[in-house]
Formats: structure tokens, C-alpha cells, sequence
């Protein structure tokens, strides 16, 4: 089997390790060495964040925010005004949470699946407890899906907001998001999804899925620097609704009493937005569209099912989930995790240049459902290679012999 894509070179963190397998992408990718310059060259030749000042810094700062989110848009197949920078995921969810009329609209309940990764299970759950709503969470059965019966069987006419994520950390299920979209909406409540970790890398992107409200961090499946997250949101939500959080460029009019939100989308850009990342990120989306016309899917989807077929060969490796040809997030352990643990074996893993994550990988009601020690996390990119996948199952192999 061969690569389609050979991109190491398009990363500095080889230069400096050459030997690298890194399998941790599904946490924070590596960055292309374009849209480190690009952030270096914002950093050294702009540095203004604010979008409303009149001297060419801050126009060049504005226009570097908006043909970002025009480039994003068209790699989405949205519209500019429905994308929104934010600080993190749990700041946009409380935005979210805290701006929702929920007394007009005649709702108390919040409906939140077990297998959400903590940025979303934990700021949902403390927003609803602040403002005194129902939480009802949908278990989830031994591979870590849930079924639509429970959500069926939770959601009614109070519900206003129920948080499902698209692809779950730690094993990599996908939810059916259409069909949970469907139930959703029948009992007029509105859809918030996770979709970090399938933005970029599955071939239908996600804002086709049904959802009322995505979020994603930027530099998970699109490869920008950290720090960024984004939000969409469909037309029919964002109307009528005012987020939770203003501030900055959010507000058009204030008094001493009164203020009027800025339109769509500078009303969910409350304070000073990460105009840095923004600006690696144009660079990572312009190298990112550039991948996928050169065989991204396709050098995914071979990766994919190499790992799959590795992994499943592996004596006394337990894999984790129901991981199918099309999987990039495998969780696993091996041998008895209580006798030899996970951060054991990504120490081990280390010691041979080889990067995986290990514990509870931030979703801790997900993965405690399925081993309460803890697994290892190996995710895959588009700098991965065979030979990486390789590295990772030989390694696994010596390491079983000698341990276990």
C-alpha cells in the first residue's frame, strides 16, 4: 500500500524530528508552515484586533477576519454572515444557553448525550444549573453510541436545546446527526453539535447534517494555530436570538440603560477576537482545499482502514467502540489496563518518537463507560503515513511481548 500524499515537508515540527509519528491530531493537529507565517507576519506587520478603528492596521485587520470567514464559508458551503469567531466552544455555549429565551418560548429542559466530549457535557450542565433548567442525559449502550429510542424517549415539548456531538472523541463513532436532527425538530428545539472532529476531514461537511448550531475548534481538522473556535448557525436560529454575552464589537448602540446587538455575525463576536489564528487559518484553509484536490479523502480513507486492519492484529489489544473502514480516532488498550495503564503505554510509545494521547481524552461519562482506566487515543491526518501506522503497530507488538 502506498501514500497518496507525502506532506511532511510542509511541517516544521519534522524538521527538528524526523522520526516523528505523531497520532494526536484529534486534539490539536499540527500546523502547516504557511499559516505559521502567516500568524507570524499579522504578529510582526499588523498586530491590530479591533475592526473598527479607521487607520490602515485596523482596516487590514478587518479585512484579514472577513476574507477568512469568506474563505471558510466557501469551503463550507455557507454563507459569510453564519460563521462566527469565538473564544473557545464552552464560551459560545453559554452565550448560547444564556441568551435562548427560554421563558418566551416556554422551555426548561436541556437533553445532553453521555458520549459528549467535556467542552460541551460539562458548560451545558453548568449553564442549565444556573439557570434552573431539567437535564436529562441519554445513556449510551457498550460501544459508546446511543440509540435514537432514548433520545425519543427523553425529548418532549419543554426541551429547548439538546447538545449531540457529530464524531465522539476517544473512539471515533459518528452520530446519526440527520436522523437526531429529524426527532429534534419535531418538538421545535433547537440542535447543538460538536463537529470538531469531522470538520475537514469527512467528505460531506457537516453544516448539511440538520444542526441548528455547530461548533469546532480551528485547529483540530482544519489545522489552524490554537486557540480559535468557530460557530455556525442556520438562519431561522440566529433571527431572533440574541446571544448571552455582548460586549466589543457586538453592540452597535449603547446608553446608560439600552444597547442594540450588531448585526449578524459581528453580534456573536463579543471583546477581541483571536485575529492571529484567524489569520493562520485563511492559510490552513487555502492548504486544506488544496489537499482535497489532491487525493485528502482518498489518503484518509487508506489510512484509515490500515489502522483498523493493524490494530485488529495486535494480540491482547482491545479495540474500543465499533470502528469502521472510515474511522480517524481508534481507541484501544492493551492487556489488562489496571495492570499496565494506558499512560504507560503512551509513555512507552514516546520513548519511540511516537505521540498518541492516553486517559480519559476530556470525556470522562464517555470513556469511563467503557474502561474506567482510561485508553489511548490514536488519531490520523493528512500528514500521516503507512510507515507511521506501521511504527505505531510494531511498537504496540514489542511492547505486548515484553509486558505482557
Amino acid at each position: 500500500m502506498t501514500d497518496w500524499l507525502d506532506i511532511k515537508s510542509d511541517f516544521s515540527i519534522y524538521e527538528q524530528n524526523p522520526n516523528l509519528a505523531f497520532f494526536d491530531s484529534a486534539s490539536t493537529t499540527l500546523i502547516p508552515k504557511v499559516s505559521v507565517k502567516a500568524t507570524a507576519n499579522f504578529l510582526d506587520n499588523i498586530v491590530v484586533s479591533t475592526r473598527r478603528g479607521a487607520h490602515k492596521f485596523a482596516v487590514k485587520g478587518s479585512s484579514i477576519v472577513e476574507d477568512t470567514r469568506k474563505s471558510l464559508a466557501t469551503l463550507l458551503e455557507s454563507e459569510p454572515s453564519s460563521l462566527s469567531f469565538q473564544k473557545s466552544i464552552p464560551s459560545a455555549i453559554a452565550s448560547l444557553m444564556f441568551g435562548y429565551d427560554w421563558k418566551h418560548k416556554k422551555k426548561e429542559k436541556v437533553i445532553i448525550s453521555q458520549n459528549e466530549e467535556n467542552s460541551v457535557f460539562v458548560s451545558t450542565l453548568r449553564a442549565a444549573e444556573i439557570l434552573g433548567l431539567e437535564v436529562t442525559i441519554i445513556p449510551i449502550d457498550s460501544d459508546g453510541s446511543f440509540s435514537l429510542e432514548s433520545l425519543e424517549q427523553s425529548i418532549d415539548d419543554k426541551t429547548g436545546i439538546v447538545a449531540i456531538g457529530h464524531i465522539l472523541p476517544g473512539i471515533g463513532t459518528m452520530n446519526p446527526i440527520p436522523e437526531v436532527a429529524d426527532i429534534v425538530h419535531e418538538h421545535d428545539a433547537i440542535l447543538l453539535t460538536d463537529a470538531t472532529r469531522s470538520m475537514g476531514l469527512t467528505q460531506e461537511f457537516p453544516v448539511t447534517l440538520g444542526c441548528d448550531i455547530l461548533l469546532f475548534s480551528a485547529n483540530i481538522g482544519l489545522m489552524a494555530p490554537p486557540g480559535l473556535a468557530i460557530q455556525w448557525i442556520s438562519t431561522t436560529t440566529e433571527d431572533n436570538h440574541i446571544p448571552g454575552i455582548l460586549g466589543g464589537s457586538s453592540v452597535s448602540d449603547v446608553t446608560n440603560t439600552t444597547y442594540e446587538t450588531a448585526f449578524q455575525p459581528d453580534k456573536f463576536e463579543s471583546g477581541y477576537i483571536n485575529v492571529p489564528a484567524i489569520a493562520g487559518l485563511g492559510s490552513s484553509i487555502e492548504y486544506l482545499t488544496d489537499l482535497h484536490t489532491k487525493g485528502l479523502s482518498h489518503h484518509i480513507a487508506d489510512l484509515s482502514r490500515y489502522m483498523k486492519k493493524r490494530l485488529m492484529e495486535i494480540a491482547n489489544l482491545t479495540l474500543y467502540g465499533n470502528p469502521s473502514d472510515t474511522n480517524t480516532i481508534f481507541g484501544f488498550n492493551l492487556g489488562n489496563p489496571s495492570e499496565v495503564g494506558c499512560h504507560d503505554i503512551a509513555l512507552f510509545l514516546d520513548e519511540s518518537n511516537i505521540a498518541v494521547r492516553s486517559g480519559l481524552v476530556c470525556a470522562h461519562p464517555l470513556i469511563q463507560s467503557l474502561t474506567e482506566d482510561g485508553l489511548i487515543q490514536v488519531s490520523i491526518h493528512a500528514y500521516n503515513s503507512i510507515s507511521d501506522i506501521d511504527r505505531l503497530a510494531d511498537t504496540l507488538i514489542t511492547i505486548s511481548k515484553q509486558l505482557l
